[in-house]
């Protein structure tokens, strides 16, 4: 893989060379889709060829001053864009913004969001953010995500439960309305006693505490046969649609919203 340098994301975030992409999340028990997390899963180098996301996303989360350009950048075009796809469908839906620890943290951080909502014209009820496991909270990411969903009623997703930064502990401090099981867990389930059990586990705590669970990863119908029975309330993977370009992400949800 190439090495992708903080000056050529720089360039590329100077020049809108970063493309969205959005994945569905299915509801389980009703077959349906009215929710998709949005994300950057391409970047342009100046050549014009294609750089995944694998190759610069690690760079921009090491480094904080990187974090907040890049994420400044994603979430005016995750909120405009929304607002355009559902425009165009003519329904709204939920959508899920993935948020570093460092953005958070930040304390204009509310303010930011809640100015980014409200020109959108999506309601705040179909917001949620999701936290990535990549960087720490401190206080005031916590005081900020609280406020958000306390105050404006943003849902909070704790995103790759179980690796990195989200954590049990977490829990204790966040009104987290979902959590999302990592694919690391969900990959072996079919397969592994033990890693079913885990996987069970999680959701019987998050049932206690109110929490509903997305099983992140799907990429076999007896995952999600096996997921659907133990009770899981929103599943994403391969199997129900790889992330794609807005406008086919329309025709997906199009197809299958509710």
């Amino acid at each position: 893989m190439e090495t992708i340098t903080r000056d050529q994301i720089l360039e590329a975030l100077a020049q809108d060379r970063f493309l969205l992409f959005g994945q569905p999340k299915w509801t389980l028990g009703k077959n349906t889709c009215n929710t998709y997390e949005v994300f950057i899963d391409l970047m342009i180098a100046e050549d014009q060829h294609q750089v995944p996301a694998q190759a610069f996303i690690p760079v921009i989360e090491a480094d904080e001053e990187l974090t907040m350009r890049f994420g400044a950048w994603f979430l005016e075009k995750a909120f405009s864009s929304g607002a355009r796809l559902m425009k165009d469908l003519g329904m709204d839906l939920n959508i899920s913004i993935n948020v570093l620890g460092f953005q958070a943290n930040r304390p204009e951080f509310v303010d930011r969001a809640v100015e980014l909502v409200a020109r959108s014209g999506i309601r705040y009820d179909h917001v949620q953010f999701e936290l990535s496991e990549a960087q720490p909270l401190n206080p005031t990411g916590i005081a900020n995500l609280c406020r958000l969903h306390d105050a404006y009623g943003i849902k909070l997703v704790l995103g790759n439960f179980g690796t990195g930064y989200s954590t049990v502990d977490l829990l204790r401090h966040v009104p987290f309305d979902m959590l999302e099981l990592s694919k690391d867990f969900t990959a072996e389930i079919t397969e592994s006693e033990r890693a079913l059990k885990v996987s069970l586990a999680v959701l019987q705590m998050a049932q206690v505490l109110d929490i509903t669970v997305c099983a992140k990863g799907i990429e076999s119908a007896e995952q999600l046969e096996l997921l659907e029975e133990a009770g899981f309330y929103k599943a994403q993977g391969y199997l129900i649609g790889r992330p794609m370009p807005l406008d086919e992400l329309a025709a997906f949800v199009r197809k299958y919203a509710a």
